[in-house]
């Protein structure tokens, strides 16, 4: 007789909770995995190709337990519930609950004896034990610790990074009780071949994420700001930064660019600077960061006007093509993308834009780089993807583009300047 899978959830099946569910199911465990998009679920169940998630086309294809559904009611066979929704920010920079609020209020309905609900969803400290916990209680009418059990393991994901995937990446988790850090740990060692290391509480737990972003987001700021500098100061940064990089200690290298994308470092430093705001502290140097890093999709749009009127360009008759909607290279990941804020900024002005990603065709206005090329006068290189790294100066002179702006200073401004392009680059 074949031995019963223990059953997990994953609520959430996005950037991280597809991965992580695919991969509980991987490691031997039948999974439900819960989403209020019927659209994506119905793709799932019928294994037909997902927009976005096309590295795991052959999961999806080869999976025997893995059972997407919307109906919250399939929670109450699970042993293990992972909470993977979004949390991003409001407009005005504000923690959005929202999302984790009411998946966490569906949960609640259903919420049994001794199950472990283990939010991955990036929170602020405190947030578990001022929301999740109260909210979970409150409508089951159980009690942490002692009727069911509540952990916090934030994700860890980078997207398209086929070196350190979901399974791979180290993690940290922390427990609300003692009994609840020993199930936690146990689970995860099933599932990740890399050290997962238990936080004394749950609050550090939450902490460790905005924290590891919060460092990228600062670091970023501090060269961004470098670059605005140095390019009035003629000094290149890029040489700079390989320069510093020969010292083997006490430094480590990050590349200034049009602006910071993803859901991670534009969005946790907001988590710390609100929750600490409310319990009496201010974080300025974070809010600075925020505000330097936020402000690179205008600098950018300002590099491209200062090279139109260096060659004596209209600035309304124009066509600006934007290389790349992606937030990374080779993704087709566009949350918090900068492109999106540098063609709202074009738009604004009354400038025409055309946009090519060949990894989000589907949002793009153009159906090729040929053509995007064929109708551009100017071009803002904002995603460093593999195909536009290939790029010569050949192939914008015989389209007359006469301006490149290279927001990621991917390209090479001496082979583009040396050709007669006006090259702009960010700090060089």
């Amino acid at each position: 007789m074949q031995k019963k899978l223990e059953t997990v959830a994953v609520v959430g099946l996005g950037y991280v909770g597809l991965p992580l569910a695919l991969l509980v199911e991987e490691k031997g465990y039948k999974v439900i995995g819960i989403d209020i998009d019927e659209k994506k679920v119905k793709a799932l169940a019928e294994k037909r190709k997902l927009n976005g998630f096309e590295e795991f086309e052959k999961k999806i294809r080869n999976s025997k337990n893995f059972f997407p559904t919307n109906n919250f009611d399939e929670l109450k066979n699970a042993s293990i519930i992972i909470v993977a929704v979004p949390t991003p920010t409001f407009e005005n920079h504000q923690p959005n609950l929202l999302p984790l609020t009411s998946a966490l209020e569906e949960i609640s309905k259903r919420l049994d004896r001794y199950q472990h609900v283990i939010i991955e969803s990036t929170i602020n400290p405190g947030v578990c034990e001022q929301v999740v916990i109260p909210l979970l209680e409150k409508a089951s009418g159980l009690k942490v610790g002692k009727n069911f059990y509540v952990s916090h393991c934030p994700e860890r994901i980078d997207p398209g990074n086929k070196n350190w995937d979901v399974e791979k990446i180290p993690r940290v988790i922390g427990s609300a009780d003692p009994k609840g850090l020993i199930l936690g740990l146990s689970f995860y060692k099933t599932i990740i071949s890399a050290e997962i290391t238990p936080m004394k509480c749950i609050k550090e737990a939450e902490a460790v994420k905005v924290v590891e972003n919060s460092f990228r987001d600062i670091n970023i700021a501090f060269v961004n700001e470098l670059a605005m500098s140095f390019s009035k100061l003629g000094i290149d940064i890029k040489n700079v930064i390989k320069g510093a990089s020969t010292k083997p200690f006490a430094f480590m290298a990050h590349d200034p660019g049009c602006g910071v994308g993803g859901h991670c470092i534009p969005v946790d430093p907001y988590y710390l600077i609100t929750y600490a705001k409310k319990n009496g502290f201010s974080h300025k140097f974070l809010s600075l960061a925020r505000k330097i890093n936020n402000n690179m999709p205008v600098f950018t749009v300002n590099l491209l006007k200062k090279a139109l009127k260096k060659t004596n360009t209209p600035i309304k008759k124009i066509n600006i093509g934007i290389l790349g909607l992606a937030y990374k290279p080779n993704v087709s990941d566009t949350r918090e993308s900068p492109a999106l804020e540098i063609i709202k900024n074009l738009q604004r002005r009354g400038i025409n834009v055309l946009s090519f990603d060949p990894y989000v065709k589907h949002e793009t206005s153009v159906s090729s780089l040929k053509s995007l090329l064929k109708r551009s006068n100017a071009l803002i290189l904002v995603t460093a993807h593999k195909n536009f790294l290939k790029l010569k100066p050949s192939d914008l002179l015989k389209n007359k583009i006469q301006i490149l702006v290279d927001g990621r200073n991917a390209l090479s401004k001496e082979k583009f300047l040396s050709s007669g392009i006006v090259y702009q680059g960010i700090g060089r």
